[in-house]
């Protein structure tokens, strides 16, 4: 069994969105997906998706998108990006995951999740560069609140892991990139390190060609999971 992850699968299978409109990799990019996915991940794996993921404007437009990642090999663990106009709140998601039986995908909100002996947490993040409005600086505030909670949510994990002897690994994951070369002092950073976090896999940036913005800071190690940076391939986490 192994844990996977992929951000930024931008599906659109209605055909209202195409993206193939911001750069010739994406011109069917879905076969693609699912050829390297198939290939890679198995039933009993995990994969966990940090957002962008459908271009749905409700859950009706969004389900041929859920239904397509829910026939994909492996348990789904789908977070929010800023393109999931779709994403209603957390009962009415398990209301439609239930209603239409798509049992291999579940969702992480202001929570935490242990799977392949990994507790996987974390929240959509938000922008932080040197220019931002009022508004951008009270969403940044309030997702640093949202990971958190996520995080407190990992901790009582793994205190009630380690009850049994287990002391498992805390991976996070962020829609957003953390940290840019515009600004590193972001308050979502500064609640990584109070709780000790080594690993975060983040999303959002596309046509970044083969260079991430930063690889580690304030020994938090980052990793750039966009698909179309990825080639469209689930990234392994060991």
């Amino acid at each position: 069994m192994a844990l996977f992850t992929l951000a930024d699968l931008h599906l659109s299978l209605s055909g209202e969105k195409p993206m193939d409109v911001f750069g010739g990799n994406w011109a069917g990019f879905e076969a693609r997906l699912q050829e390297y996915w198939n290939y890679m991940v198995r039933p009993e794996d995990t994969v966990v998706i940090p957002g962008d993921i459908s271009w749905g404007m409700d859950l009706a437009d969004a389900k041929p998108d859920l239904a397509f990642i829910h026939a994909l090999p492996g348990e789904k663990i789908l977070m929010k990006g800023n393109h999931d106009y779709w994403w209603p709140s957390k009962a009415k998601l398990s209301a439609f995951l239930k209603e239409n039986g798509f049992d291999t995908i579940r969702f992480l909100q202001n929570d935490a999740i242990l799977a392949q002996g990994k507790i996987l947490c974390g929240s959509r993040g938000w922008m932080c560069e040197d220019k931002m409005t009022e508004q951008d600086q009270k969403v940044l505030l309030r997702e640093a609140i949202r990971f958190r909670m996520s995080l407190e949510a990992a901790k009582a994990i793994r205190e009630k892991e380690a009850e049994q002897g287990n002391t498992p690994e805390i991976i996070c994951f962020s829609h957003y990139p953390i940290i840019t070369a515009a600004q590193r002092e972001n308050p979502i950073l500064d609640v990584l390190k109070e709780y000790g976090v080594k690993q975060v896999y983040y999303g959002h940036l596309h046509n970044w060609g083969t260079k991430p913005l930063y690889e580690e800071c304030d020994g938090i190690h980052f990793t750039l999971i966009s698909s179309d940076y990825r080639n469209f391939t689930p990234v392994r986490i060991d």
